[in-house]
């Protein structure tokens, strides 16, 4: 179900507190993922039923692949000794990630229901998966014979496709979705760096907003990609929207640089954008042409600052990262809200009110998002 902005309607005091463009996004629920007993947890993809997967330090401090479901954390790592990441999850709950060997060699790999699957590489040492679509293939990259990285598509029955460059030497697959097109970086003949997608056909170059760098993060069931891109000059990057040929830039909240990390079907992205005054980074949302500030839709009182979102699902639920004044850092799901915004700790549920004399009196749904131009 297609993300909605919704009309919150206040008091008259609220009307004039609180910013035209907050009373007309939507409120989020806030829970806490938690950790898998370290200090620090960290958040890659979320699935369509709202199962989040990242990587956490455990009680050794040694970073672990999880899955958090109803808000219980799940360690994936064989034990608690051994470095593994995750980064993609499908609808089927299978996770795609990395395992590190004692030597610091890296293996991609599926988790699923206890299991971990070795994928190989393309003749190197290392290699690392990114995205996992519903038929269970895998978009990543590999070290090749003669050292160079290539991007790779995993099919199940075991067989691992170098998709290639764009002219140069090595390729990053970054993610992958349900038609099997993996998206990513790649190097020019030049010396550059392009944002690529990859099909049966071959691999195409997505250009850039003026710059001489960009890179594909992620993409959708109808072949929109988000990421970033250097603008004229490289002094500064932008994150962009491509769809139908051609790439928009989403533009900051009111800093320098951005960066999408995420896209649902329905063409709504997140990421990480400088605010004004470059003094912090805080994680956006973009719907309907405007970007957003995550941090003014979740509430007041919420105690953590999100600074960046890494990915979102067609329910409008969001995966968050953020940090206290503590320096402690946690990742967070994000969930649309009917009501008023709340915020739950691990297993310690906890309601926000908006704010003293401030009355939700009904919202609405039902909106029609404008369809957003994309390239």
């Amino acid at each position: 179900m297609p993300l909605t902005p919704r009309l919150l309607q206040l008091g008259l005091l609220s009307v004039f507190l609180i910013p035209a463009a907050a009373q007309a996004a939507p409120l989020y629920s806030v829970k806490n993922l938690g950790t898998l007993g370290g200090d620090s947890g960290d958040v890659r993809a979320i699935n369509s039923s709202g199962a989040v997967v990242g990587y956490s330090l455990n009680s050794n401090n040694i970073s672990s692949a999880y899955v958090s479901r109803g808000g219980t954390m799940q360690s994936l790592s064989p034990d608690t000794s051994t470095r593994s990441f995750a980064s993609g999850i499908n609808d089927a709950g299978v996770a795609a990630g990395q395992v590190l060997s004692g030597s610091g060699e890296s293996r991609a790999v599926t988790f699923s229901g206890g299991k971990i699957d070795t994928l190989g590489t393309l003749g190197g040492s290392n290699s690392s998966a990114r995205g996992i679509n519903n038929a269970g293939q895998v978009g990543g990259s590999a070290d090749r014979a003669d050292g160079t990285q290539g991007a790779f598509r995993y099919t199940p029955g075991g067989q691992m496709r170098d998709l290639g460059t764009l002219g140069g030497d090595s390729s990053l697959g970054t993610d992958i979705n349900n038609s099997g097109v993996v998206v990513g970086r790649s190097d020019l003949a030049n010396g550059q760096y392009h944002a690529f997608r990859a099909d049966d056909s071959g691999m195409r170059d997505l250009g850039t907003l003026g710059g001489n760098y960009s890179e594909a993060n992620r993409i959708n069931d109808r072949g929109a990609v988000v990421g970033f891109s250097y603008l004229a000059g490289d002094a500064n990057s932008h994150a962009f929207m491509y769809d139908n040929g051609v790439m928009i830039d989403l533009n900051t909240l009111g800093g320098a640089n951005s960066v999408s990390y995420g896209i649902n079907n329905a063409g709504h992205a997140v990421g990480s954008s400088d605010i004004a005054g470059g003094k912090a980074v805080h994680a956006f949302l973009y719907a309907d042409g405007t970007m957003l500030d995550l941090n003014s839709l979740v509430g007041p009182g919420f105690g953590w600052t999100l600074n960046y979102a890494a990915d979102i699902n067609d329910l409008g639920q969001i995966t968050a990262h953020g940090c206290n004044t503590a320096g402690l850092c946690r990742g967070f799901l994000l969930t649309p809200d009917d009501g008023v915004a709340k915020v739950s700790e691990p297993a310690t549920p906890a309601i926000l009110a908006l704010g003293a004399g401030m009355m939700l009196l009904g919202m609405q749904r039902g909106r029609r998002v404008r369809a957003i131009r994309q390239a």
